[in-house]
């Protein structure tokens, strides 16, 4: 077996490979570089330099005398006989010191400049700057129209200048807008189709002069390795395109997440998860009221793992919505510890517990406990997005309460959506409001026992696509029509 130190001064030697590999102008970058503190700035940074040096000076045959070990070493450390495991580090340093300026020079090349622009615009996104972003991002998208030519490159950074704005425009996300899905998809495809057919005649072309097997015989030799990702997205997908999928499904895929949960990556396997509790919420907000059950059930399992923490803190919508489904359930116990479990842990500390007030109200509203539920409404300003949540069940409690109070209530908030929730609150989410509050006006004035009238209120609310506090109302005139107050 040959000796370490013959092994590293050989030219082949991976070290001596990627400086031999280098152009004399990059050698020479490369010793600017490691005499500079902001890039070379380690405890080790005079020994690195000097190594690099006394390499560079054998350049550019780099003859295995000039590079002998202990000629090195005595050079480096001022001792032969420096024990071995520093030397070593010292080896690996500079080999990653070279590894990250190479790779850094090869980025910032200019037939690299589409993948920097586009970072650059990840980057504005990533910090916030979205209205920036979406500006320079329109302006590059126009200059490469203009530069359109056929080809892969060309089909490749389309697909990431749309890929690019389908991140900026799922930031916030109203369900308005198709989140230039569509165009993604297009130069997807144009991308994949056209790679795939070069390839294939660059594999047709090679078989003329080899012996090889045809191209499909060679893919089907693939085709019997396992894709888990691709089996659940395409389980995902099938899901989707049901308009009321049933809940059988959702359990069967939901058993395939668990089953896959040791070979899935944390991230990949809570976007899977958040598909799967949008689409229950959709369903539920359509008036599907039996995915309610489910979806409380899959909150508590993603909770249990950890899908819902940033920093080991839980956003305020989260801390909401899993209690406002909890309580449609009638999880009134898990409800209320749920909020005093998590109330320290809502990120940006929720110091005037505006948040804690808010799920607070809710679950006393829910056990009946009406009084209590309004001295626990936290104040809201009129263009926080909570505020026509906060008003709407301030009028539950009045109809509960049968206030005189009710009407007047119904009144002011009615004015407030038509004329001031334009400018605050998404299109969706004021004809939600305005349907609750219409039908809750003809709940007003339905009788106890009239099951005609309250067969057509039923039927009224079911049509209803966008409807807020569905389940109440349903409640609220089922109770009517059997006869209750």
């Amino acid at each position: 077996m040959r000796h370490y130190t013959d092994v590293f001064f050989m030219k082949n030697s991976y070290l001596m490979e990627v400086i031999s590999a280098m152009k004399p102008q990059e050698r020479k970058e490369m010793a600017v570089l490691l005499s500079i503190p902001h890039f070379n700035g380690g405890g080790n940074a005079k020994d690195l330099l000097r190594l690099y040096e006394i390499i560079l000076q054998a350049a550019p045959d780099f003859p295995d005398t000039a590079l002998e070990k202990e000629l090195v070493c005595f050079q480096v450390f001022g001792d032969p006989n420096i024990l071995p495991i520093k030397f070593e580090k010292l080896i690996g340093e500079l080999n990653r010191f070279l590894r990250t300026q190479l790779l850094s020079s090869r980025y910032r090349s200019e037939h690299n400049e589409d993948q920097q622009h586009l970072d650059w615009l990840a980057w504005m996104r990533e910090r916030g700057m979205t209205d920036r972003a979406a500006h320079q991002l329109s302006k590059y998208k126009n200059q490469k129209v203009g530069e359109r030519l056929e080809s892969l490159v060309h089909f490749r950074t389309f697909f990431m200048i749309e890929e690019e704005e389908h991140a900026l425009k799922s930031i916030q996300n109203q369900v308005q807008s198709d989140l230039n899905i569509p165009n993604l998809i297009h130069y997807l495809d144009a991308y994949y189709k056209n790679y795939r057919v070069e390839l294939e005649n660059r594999y047709l072309l090679q078989q003329k002069g080899a012996q090889l097997s045809n191209l499909e015989t060679a893919m089907q030799a693939l085709a019997g390795s396992e894709n888990i990702l691709l089996q659940i997205a395409q389980s995902i997908n099938t899901i989707l395109k049901k308009e009321i999928p049933s809940i059988a499904e959702f359990q069967t895929l939901m058993q395939l997440l668990r089953s896959q949960e040791s070979v899935l990556p944390f991230q990949t396997l809570a976007e899977y998860l958040t598909y799967l509790r949008n689409f229950c919420t959709l369903l539920i907000n359509a008036g599907h009221l039996e995915f309610t059950s489910l979806l409380h059930d899959l909150h508590k399992d993603n909770l249990e793992q950890g899908l819902f923490f940033i920093n080991k803190e839980i956003s305020p919508n989260v801390y909401i919505n899993l209690v406002q489904i909890a309580l449609r359930v009638k999880e009134y116990t898990w409800s209320k510890e749920f909020t005093d479990k998590y109330k320290n842990k809502i990120i940006g500390n929720d110091k005037d517990r505006f948040f804690y007030r808010f799920n607070l109200a809710h679950c006393l509203f829910a056990e009946g406990e009406l009084d209590k539920a309004l001295d626990q409404i936290p104040d809201v300003v009129s263009s926080s997005h909570y505020h026509h949540t906060i008003r709407r069940l301030e009028i539950k409690i009045y109809y509960e309460l049968q206030s005189e109070l009710l009407l007047f209530k119904i009144d002011a908030f009615r004015k407030f959506v038509v004329r001031t929730a334009p400018k605050t609150i998404a299109a969706n989410l004021r004809t939600m409001d305005i349907n609750f509050l219409n039908i809750l006006t003809q709940l007003t004035q339905l009788l106890p026992k009239d099951k005609v009238r309250a067969g057509r209120l039923i039927d009224r609310i079911g049509k209803k696509e966008l409807l807020a506090d569905r389940a109440w109302l349903l409640e609220k005139v089922q109770a009517l029509e059997m006869g209750k107050s």
